[in-house]
């Protein structure tokens, strides 16, 4: 079975490049969160966390985007399997911060 063409071949690359910059982003917004001097298990507070949780809103766009390029390749490809991770992370960070939130009244006073 024949690949898709170069067209796609770019637009994905492009793609998970603006993910990688994205998230990668992301991470510097929160590790300026955490020099801030506040420490981080002191609850959610959505107020200081916003311009991480901005950056992974925009990765997360950009990770639909690349699931569903990659979705060109056959199933058997690298390329399709790697359109996976960026999404798979998207999720995964949902549900980490669900749980906080869920969690967040359940600690002891």
């Amino acid at each position: 079975m024949k690949g898709p063409g170069d067209t796609a071949r770019l637009l994905l690359t492009v793609l998970l490049a603006l993910w990688v910059f994205a998230y990668g982003y992301s991470l510097f917004e929160l590790s300026a969160l955490a020099r801030s001097g506040r420490p981080l298990g002191e609850g959610l507070d959505l107020g200081a966390s916003i311009h991480f949780l901005g950056w992974q809103g925009i990765a997360g766009v950009i990770a639909v985007g690349v699931f569903g390029v990659s979705r060109l390749w056959p199933r058997e490809a690298a390329a399709r399997q790697l359109g996976n991770l960026p999404l798979g992370l998207a999720f995964l960070l949902i549900a980490v911060l669900a749980a906080l939130v869920l969690t967040e009244g359940m600690a002891p006073a």
